[in-house]
This record gives structure tokens, sequence and C-alpha cells, in this order.
């Protein structure tokens, strides 16, 4: 059996090994450093009880007083060694999976524990009376718990905002004032990356006070408010009506829950409308919420309403017409001159849609007819798998039908109204001699389509009547553009118009 110097030599060189081990040992490796740590605390008490270094009585009076000194320190590092054992295992079989992320739950069980086992160090090993001890370091703890009163406020505020779980690390909330994603939550703050990058650190007990919004819960709804304010004498039903197409024109808002669209308050020179919707996710928000703001300026004028500054005098404007409007904010005809746009102006023809009609299609006469929408909400579609899915919507002064006009074929997609709609139509005897003056006008809509299919890849993916090993859309979309061309000349070389 060992003797009491065999056991303080092989206890020293135990404790030794184990520190080298804990502090060079590969951290990444969690399961090995925990096996062998278990291994090191048998050895320990094996040695530490064989040699009659019983951690749960006093160390033996031995001849030298260094040795003695010796098995007290070995007798209290095995109190700890197991400590710190029993509080890994505790952690990962007690404590819930969602705490092992969260550092206050883990420090305070850590705290707790090895309080514990420092009490027990001191009453077995070092033969200390336990209760002297526990009411001196009860009006001790009196003394620094009035000290520490502010720090002590945010540790117990702390514990409450993790175990109620108002927000989780990677959660993108508002607490107070600020706005960031939860980073950090330890015993003392929450750390907060701000929209600019910047760590936030809010103490637990202001958080605690104060209200908290999480972005991510519920995870897959996440609301969006956009505010217009209106002059009054324009009619309340018509903002509403525009502001609930521009809504239905976003293929990312939800549909259920429904968008909302309502009249928020009103002031001596303004109404406040307000469109409230959802997405599914958080990312999406910025985007959605800036193109809301778009497609409500797009379907408040296709009504004659203008956004303006409501702090200065209404400007005295011109009345323009409405095929004029429409046409100058048209994104293929924004290069034009007023008189071509009155060229085109007088050569259009409107057409009125309800719901689900159909505006455009492959099977129709007005393949080679380009289609603009002046009012409402319209919805590209394509077949697939004996079914249809859309594609993208459409919002006042979106075209459709440029690959018609330009090389005279017509696509497999399917336009229908989801709101009551008003369309123009411009045939292409119409826009050609605009199209032959105007190269960039030709350039914009080889653009769009080009985006539309990068964008959607069924759309114009597929054109009727159309050899399939041409080269594809780009190749068919290059050839109608390059006779489109050819005519223009030769009609130049006759001088005589184009139709």
């Amino acid at each position: 059996m060992p003797t009491l110097t065999d056991g303080v030599l092989f206890g020293t060189g135990i404790l030794i090994l184990d520190f080298v081990a804990w502090r060079f040992m590969d951290r990444k490796s969690d399961q090995m450093r925990l096996a062998f740590r278990g291994l090191m605390f048998g050895l320990s008490s094996y040695v530490l009880f064989s040699s009659g270094m019983n951690p749960l009585r006093a160390a033996p009076r031995a001849d030298e007083p260094l040795r003695h000194l010796l098995a007290q320190v070995l007798e209290l590092v095995w109190w700890l060694q197991g400590t710190r054992l029993a509080t890994i295992l505790l952690d990962r079989l007690v404590l819930p999976e969602a705490w092992h992320k969260e550092r206050l739950f883990q420090d305070v069980f850590g705290a707790l524990v090895f309080l514990a086992a420092a009490v027990g160090a001191v009453a077995f090993v070092l033969q200390l009376p336990v209760r002297g001890l526990l009411a001196t370091s009860g009006a001790l703890a009196i003394v620094l718990g009035l000290a520490i009163q502010s720090t002590l406020n945010d540790v117990f505020s702390g514990v409450v905002l993790n175990a109620t779980q108002p927000f989780r690390l990677g959660d993108w909330v508002t607490i107070g004032e600020v706005e960031g994603k939860v980073v950090e939550s330890n015993w003392r703050s929450t750390s907060l990356v701000n929209g600019q990058g910047n760590i936030v650190v809010i103490p637990n007990s202001v958080a605690a006070r104060t209200n908290i919004v999480n972005a991510n819960q519920p995870s897959h709804t996440h609301g969006i408010s956009v505010v217009l304010p209106v002059k009054p004498s324009i009619r309340p039903a018509l903002v509403l009506e525009a502001l609930a197409n521009a809504a239905a024109s976003s293929d990312d808002v939800l549909s259920e829950p429904k968008p909302l669209v309502s009249v928020r308050r009103a002031t001596n020179d303004a109404i406040e409308y307000e469109i409230v919707c959802y997405v599914d996710e958080l990312s999406k928000k910025i985007d959605v919420r800036n193109d809301l703001f778009d497609l409500a300026h797009r379907h408040l004028l296709s009504r004659g309403v203008v956004l303006r500054p409501l702090s200065v005098a209404e400007p005295a404007i011109e009345s323009v017409d409405e095929k004029h409007r429409l046409l100058r904010n048209v994104m293929i005809f924004r290069t034009l001159e007023d008189g071509e746009i009155s060229e085109l102006e007088a050569k259009l023809t409107k057409h009125e849609f309800d719901t689900a009609e159909t505006i455009y299609a492959a099977a129709d006469e007005n393949g080679h007819e380009l289609h603009i929408l002046a009012q409402g909400v319209a919805r590209v579609s394509a077949p697939k798998d004996e079914g249809e899915i859309e594609l993208r919507r459409l919002a006042p002064g979106d075209s459709i039908g440029q690959s018609g006009i330009l090389a005279g074929v017509r696509t497999d997609v399917i336009v229908r109204a989801l709101t009551r709609a008003t369309v123009f139509r411009l045939d292409k005897t119409a826009l050609t001699p605009i199209l032959a003056r105007r190269p960039e006008v030709v350039k914009e809509m080889c653009r769009l389509l080009s985006e539309h299919h990068a964008t959607h890849e069924m759309l114009l993916a597929s054109p009727v009547n159309m050899d399939q090993t041409s080269g594809g859309l780009l190749q068919w979309m290059r050839d109608g553009v390059r006779r489109l061309h050819e005519l223009t000349i030769r009609a130049d070389q006759r001088k005589c118009p184009v139709y």
C-alpha cells in the first residue's frame, strides 16, 4: 500500500499532469478533455484514499509540516477537481439545451456548485466551524450587497431575462431605443450589434424595465409598416384602393396574414395612410419596404395623385393627359421627347379588365402588341406541371409584349388581372418608326427581357412556334432585332416610312 510520502508525490504528479493537459490539450475536443479529466480524478481519488489522505477527513499529521501542508492542498484540490467535473456533467445532463449558449446560467450554476464545494472542503479538510464561517460570510454578504447593489440588480434581471427568454442569441431585437442583433447575454449585460456594426452594451436591469421587440418571433412572419401623408382634398377611398393595389403588387408580401390598409390619423394639412403587411424572412423587410414606397407612388400617380411636400403651398401645374403621363413613366420610353410621346399617345387603345380576366396570352391575336398597365395589378404566370407558376406582378407603368415587337414571336406567358385593371395597347406598326429612330429604346427593351429571363427562369424561356436549336432566348432576341434594323435600312433606302 502506498505510504503518505508516496501519496504526496503521486498526487502532486497527477496534479501537474492534469494542469499541463488542461493547458495544452486541443480545446475543440471537448469529449476527450472530459474523459481525461475523469481519468485524472479517478487516479487522484485512488492515490489519496489508498495513502490515508481521506478528503472527507482532516489531513493526517506528519513529521514534517511541509508534507502535512501538501496533504491538505491535495485534499482541497481533490474537492475542486470533483466540483469541476460535477459541474460539467450536471451542465450537460441537467440544464436544458437552450441554456448551454447562455453564459449567465452556466456562471451562476457553476458558482453555486463551487460555493457548496468550498464549504464542504473547509468543513472536512480544515476542520473549521462552518456555522461561524457562514454567519461571518452572511454579514460580509450584506455589506457587499449594499456596495454592489446596481450590479446585483443586473444579475437578477439577467436571471429573469434568461428564464423568460424574450430573445435568444442571433435574434434581431429592439430594446428601448436600441435596435440590433443579440451577440451575447451574460450575468451583467446584453450586447447587441446595431445597424452600423457597433457593439451596444445594455445593462440587464435596463433591458428588464423597458419594452423589448423581437423581430424574429414569430419565425416566419415579419411585419412592415409604411406611412404616407396625402393632402386631405383627395378622396380617401381612392387612396385606400391605390395603396391596397400597391401591397398586392409585391410578390414578396404574404397573402396571409392579409395586408391591411387604413387611415392612421387626420391632421390640419394631411391624412396619414398606413400599409401593414408581412414577409416570411427578416432579410426581406428593408427591400420590400423600399419597394412598397415605389409601388405606392406608381399606383397613386396612375390615379392622378401626386405625392408632394405638404408644408409648402401646392404649385400650379398644368393638367397632363392620362396617356401622356402613362407613357412618360414607362421605363422604355424615358428617353423620348414630348413630340415622340405625343406620336405614340395618339395610337394607344384603351381596354378595361375585371378581376381574373386574361390580359395577354400566347394564343391571343394581340401577341404583337405592347401591353402597358395603367391602373390595377396583374399577374404574370407560365405553364408548369399541368398548372401555372407565378413569375412576377405588374404595376402601373409596367409593360409586356416586347418579344412580339422585337422578334415577331410570342411566348407562353399568361397575364391575368388581380384587380380591376386598365391596359393600353400599342401596335407593333405604331412603335416601329420610334424603334428605327431610337436604338436606345430597343436596347432598353432587350435589357428588360434579359433581366426578366435571368430573374425568372421560365419567363419567355419557351417561345411559341420557334426552332429550339437556334441558340435559345438571347439568340432569337438578337435575330429579331437584326431583322428589325434591316427592315429599317431598306425603308430608308426607299425613302418611305416603316410599317
